[in-house]
């Protein structure tokens, strides 16, 4: 079968671009850096952020603007999830167009660098704190294994489905083994679905069949086990990658993205996103019934708008602080729960307003050190390079 001529379908525009404005997680020829892509992970980031900061002052959860406002926090995962699917499908089909090859080596040397070395520090750091403070109390030293162990082979989710009580300190590790396992299983199928299959209508289409299956699925499985079956499983959460793994595909392999459109489109979608995340609830069965497809659909709207240089809201996402909250944000997912399950242990004495403080200090100070100190350097470092085969 004759080898698809992606230089056809490579955007005019993305040809002419420099490699110097490459992001350190995509050193491939050719794959321009999107602008604003770092405010929607700040903004991700954020929702989450927040949901969780009453675990390190308790009082929030008196105050109901509180409690409103942090209501669709879980949303935030959903916002990472997309996001990943699309720079993950925009990088396999983007190093491809040159010869048509997949770059298996390089694809998954840059995962592991961007990802192993931070998750291990927060590992090794959590070990240490058991080590020194006897903690779980009712616990044993097989929890601490059991945690490594399925956070290092991917499959926390799973893990902490099985017992939720495991995973106290770094319950959000369970969506970085969603994201390991697509990263592991998703570039396979990519390599059958786009380089195999001549017809673009095709692949196409059985990306939206699989998408349409996990929604079918999650709605399913929450009838029956309820949401925190549907909220922790892969099967159900796959649909929200897929989704961007989809508009990706479209805007690489396709002419139907069209800036006027998406400019138009976005407006309604930022909109969608904000009510979405305003009024739905983790354990609704609006979410788990379209509602979690919807606002994934809006995300991916947004992010297309940001690739065509279309979205209206884009100079609010490169805001200097927001840029900076974007660009640290795998490590204030990493860090923000362990921080706060550390206030809340040995912080009771303290009054809300240092507890607060202290909180965001830690979580902003620890992910800071570990993006300068430790991710930012391995990514550019001469070994990333030589393991990528760069």
């Amino acid at each position: 079968m004759a080898i698809v001529a992606w230089r056809n379908f490579w955007p005019s525009e993305m040809m002419n671009k420099s490699t110097s404005r490459v992001e350190p997680e995509l050193l491939a020829p050719d794959l321009k850096r999107i602008d604003g892509l770092d405010g929607v992970r700040a903004f991700a980031v954020t929702l989450v952020f927040i949901s969780h900061f009453f675990i390190a002052v308790p009082t929030l959860l008196g105050q109901a603007w509180y409690r409103v406002f942090t209501r669709g926090g879980y949303l935030g995962v959903n916002g990472f999830f997309v996001l990943s699917g699309f720079l993950i499908t925009y990088r396999l089909l983007g190093t491809a167009h040159h010869d048509g090859h997949f770059r298996w080596r390089q694809f998954y040397a840059h995962r592991a660098v961007r990802l192993f070395p931070a998750m291990f520090f927060v590992l090794g750091a959590h070990f240490v704190y058991a080590v020194l403070f006897d903690y779980p109390p009712l616990g044993l030293v097989s929890d601490e294994w059991t945690m490594v162990k399925s956070t290092v082979l991917q499959y926390a989710n799973w893990a902490i489905y099985k017992n939720p009580n495991l995973f106290v300190d770094n319950v959000s590790l369970w969506s970085l083994s969603i994201e390991g396992q697509f990263y592991i299983f998703w570039p396979i199928l990519a390599f059958f679905i786009f380089q195999k299959i001549e017809k673009h209508t095709v692949c196409l289409l059985i990306l939206s069949v699989v998408i349409t299956a996990s929604i079918v699925q999650s709605s399913l499985v929450y009838g029956e086990h309820g949401w925190f079956a549907a909220y922790l499983r892969t099967d159900t959460r796959v649909q929200s990658l897929l989704v961007g793994a989809m508009g990706a595909a479209l805007w690489l392999r396709t002419d139907l993205i069209n800036a006027r459109v998406l400019r138009v489109m976005s407006i309604p979608a930022t909109l969608c996103v904000i009510l979405i995340v305003r009024y739905s609830k983790a354990d609704g069965s609006f979410i788990w019934n379209g509602g979690m497809t919807l606002f994934d659909i809006s995300v991916l709207l947004v992010i297309l708008a940001l690739a065509k240089d279309a979205y209206l809201g884009k100079s609010l996402l490169q805001l200097g602080f927001v840029n900076w909250v974007g660009k640290i944000s795998y490590g204030l997912y990493l860090w923000q729960i362990p921080v706060f399950r550390v206030i809340e242990r040995h912080g009771a004495s303290l009054s809300s307003v240092i507890r607060c403080f202290i909180a965001l200090g830690g979580v902003f100070g620890i992910s800071s050190l570990s993006w300068y100190l430790l991710e930012k350097p391995l990514m550019k470092s001469r070994w990333a390079r030589q393991l990528a085969g760069d």
